[in-house]
């Protein structure tokens, strides 16, 4: 009886412990078992592959991409990139094989070229006339990750509106007089004569530039109130910042205010607009709650930043400005003019005195 009891008790610790003993093995070989790497996508595949041989000399570049004159502009790739400011920088002897000369933005040329005249050629190697916004982005971020990163990049307006690096910024510059740049399209001269010189490698002046998108705010550059856009004293920079990161990053020439950080537009744009007037920036003891921003859209509650048919900028004129708010007000006020031109509210942005904003 007892051993029996003593067998019975050996077969139950066997049949509790085994399905234990059962999943500790599977965990253990889940843990051991190597992790699969999620592989690069295009074109960063053509850089994680490759090897050091395939890297070839940019000679072999010029065989087919330095005919100055062929009406073909990736024939005349190699001629263009020379009068390029990019050049300068991935030439630099210092660099990684992988970011220096062509292949550093077109990936090794060696199994490109061995596969020149078949179908696959372009397989082998990066064409950013060819390539989606999203494969131009992780290309040129290769190098420019001290402007933005990729998460930075896939926020953008910019990016959900498939606008890439390449929309914008031209690498040849190629002189040719039937040159057409990345996207297709033909380059075209200056929307205003006397607009700001293109600099950062734009493909044209930046009212030129981003016009050509943004057509209802460069027309509006053209009304009689507005930002010295036209005049060449201001751009389209000096407001809006593209390239969304931290303030101050590194390569970044001029530190970014928080606004321009935030957005690419102005939703908050106190911070922009007293960077040039000063004199409203306050702080005030009675504070006008737009020009705070604790109501409305700001600065832009009254003022279009890109031009008015009204004074100052002003989205209306006379006291159908201050209506908008201030609806209650007008059974039982009737200034003639403006608010505060006829001496009452002198202090429309803000007083140290009064806090209806009415003068001393």
């Amino acid at each position: 009886m007892r051993l029996a009891r003593i067998l019975r008790s050996v077969v139950g610790c066997v049949i509790v412990a085994t399905p234990i003993i059962g999943l500790m093995a599977i965990s253990v070989a889940q843990q051991t078992k190597p992790a699969t790497e999620k592989p690069n996508p295009f074109p960063l595949s053509l850089f994680g592959q490759a090897k050091p041989s395939d890297y070839v000399d940019e000679t072999k570049c010029m065989e087919c991409h330095d005919q100055k004159h062929a009406d073909n502009p990736m024939a005349r790739a190699y001629a263009s990139f020379q009068a390029s400011p990019h050049r300068p920088f991935v030439q630099a002897p210092d660099l990684p094989i992988d970011k220096r000369g062509c292949q550093g933005c077109h990936g090794p040329g060696g199994p490109h070229i061995a596969q020149v005249g078949s179908d696959d050629a372009l397989s082998y190697i990066f064409s950013y006339a060819n390539a989606s916004p999203r494969e131009v982005a992780l290309a040129c971020l290769r190098c420019h990750n001290d402007v933005m990163t990729e998460a930075h990049w896939k926020r953008t307006d910019h990016a959900r509106a498939n606008i890439s690096c390449i929309s914008c910024h031209k690498i040849h510059q190629d002189g040719h007089p039937r040159a057409f740049d990345a996207t297709g399209k033909a380059p075209r001269g200056p929307i205003f004569p006397s607009a700001a010189e293109p600099r950062k490698l734009l493909k044209a002046d930046q009212a030129t530039l981003c016009g050509s998108c943004h057509r209802q705010q460069l027309n509006r550059f053209r009304m009689n109130f507005h930002h010295p856009v036209p005049e060449g004293r201001m751009v389209c920079s000096d407001c809006h910042q593209v390239h969304p990161q931290s303030a101050g990053a590194k390569g970044d020439a001029d530190p970014r205010t928080p606004t321009q950080v935030a957005t690419i537009g102005l939703q908050s744009d106190k911070e922009t607009c007293i960077t040039c007037h000063a004199e409203v920036a306050g702080p005030f003891v009675y504070q006008h709650d737009p020009v705070e921003g604790m109501t409305g859209q700001g600065c832009l509650e009254c003022h279009n930043p890109h031009g008015s048919q009204n004074p100052f900028m002003l989205n209306l004129y006379s006291r159908g400005l201050c209506a908008q708010c201030h609806a209650d007000k007008l059974a039982t006020h009737n200034p003639g003019r403006t608010c505060w031109q006829v001496g009452c509210h002198v202090g429309i942005h803000g007083s140290d005195h009064d806090p209806n904003l009415l003068r001393k």
